[in-house]
């Protein structure tokens, strides 16, 4: 596949996007958002394409988000470099849901962060039977972002919470039933599905007919106890609700509690109130809410440890400031909303002539 991270191609009426970065997970560069944007801008405009497709090159891996060593290593030189990697990323997010042409990602494997924010706002979802999904920032100090508070925030019942402070993933048949994959097609299909998309072929009933019934996931038979659990008002009253409910979950809440009190006490302060405000917001406005919290989030600590402590020395052991729950102030979290430096400037659908859903 030689050396570029994005190999870019048509056959015939198709747009062809394959990831190319295998050795780091599909990490997403700041370079890669640059090609990926002027690209789609291209197609956008090219009457020869009819629909675009995106994969990947690696055989378990779709996509593991934005390069968080990159975001990492810019926001120690200056928390406005890292800031701008995000920018690229949150504009070619929102480029992405104003496309008006087909855009079909067939993901087949682990996809993460950055990766659900290239493929959710494209008009189809294909999910193979490797797929797994997952918006673990709480556990690097960081946010479920990429829109998340809105996507999230409009899932049935707690499940978008508890997604979002747990980081957990979920498999092809919980995302289908929760909308984030609109078909589960095996891998076999692809190449079916990228030729007849070049010829032009009716999109809707080409992936209608390949689809198959995933059975049930694994949030139904989990649905009690998440809504016993996440439907608390407050982060302390979750991680009381899930050690009284203890036993009677089959240990499961107090597993989660054990993973919860892993995280950045910070971090799930934030994506609490993050999912309460994206609830009821657009799309639009949530990526705009999002990117000011996450500018003034690069300019603290528990970021910068996350990243040391999981992936860079892997020692797995963060010191978060603070470390407990009840030490993070409303006062402190109400700052970090403050949108000071991090504004995000994202055209209005009525300026762009797009009649798009989200």
């Amino acid at each position: 596949m030689g050396d570029k991270h994005l190999l870019v191609k048509k056959n015939n009426r198709a747009g062809l996007l394959t990831l190319n970065r295998p050795g780091a997970l599909n990490a997403l560069s700041y370079e890669m958002f640059g090609e990926l944007a002027s690209t789609l801008a291209d197609w956008q405009e090219d009457p020869e394409i009819y629909g675009v497709v995106l994969e990947s090159a690696a055989d378990k891996v779709f996509c593991a988000g934005g390069d968080i060593r990159e975001v990492h290593e810019r926001g120690q030189q200056d928390p406005k470099l890292a800031g701008a990697f995000l920018r690229r990323e949150y504009e070619y997010n929102w480029q992405l849901d104003l496309f008006t042409k087909p855009h079909i990602s067939l993901i087949n494997g682990l996809v993460l962060g950055g990766g659900v924010g290239i493929s959710l706002y494209g008009t189809h979802r294909v999910a193979g039977p490797k797929f797994s999904l997952a918006m673990p920032e709480t556990a690097i100090g960081f946010i479920p972002d990429i829109g998340a508070s809105w996507f999230l925030g409009h899932l049935p019942y707690a499940t978008g919470l508890y997604l979002a402070l747990t980081g957990r993933s979920i498999n092809r048949a919980d995302a289908h039933q929760l909308g984030l994959v609109t078909h589960i097609i095996d891998e076999k299909h692809y190449p079916d599905i990228k030729q007849a998309i070049g010829e032009g072929q009716p999109v809707d009933s080409l992936l209608d007919e390949l689809h198959n019934d995933p059975g049930k996931g694994e949030l139904p038979r989990l649905a009690g106890w998440i809504e016993a659990v996440f439907s608390a008002s407050t982060l302390e009253e979750i991680f009381e609700r899930a050690k009284a409910l203890g036993d009677k979950s089959d240990g499961w809440s107090l597993r989660v509690l054990e993973e919860l009190r892993a995280k950045s006490p910070t971090s799930l302060h934030l994506a609490l109130r993050l999912w309460k405000k994206g609830r009821t917001m657009s799309l639009r406005a949530a990526l705009q809410m999002e990117y000011g919290v996450v500018c003034n989030l690069l300019r603290q600590q528990d970021f910068y440890e996350g990243i040391r402590a999981l992936i860079i020395d892997k020692d797995k052991s963060p010191q978060w400031n603070p470390e407990n729950i009840a030490d993070v102030s409303k006062t402190r979290l109400a700052a970090l909303f403050e949108n000071n430096w991090g504004q995000l400037n994202l055209p209005a659908r009525d300026e762009t002539g797009q009649l798009m859903s989200h």
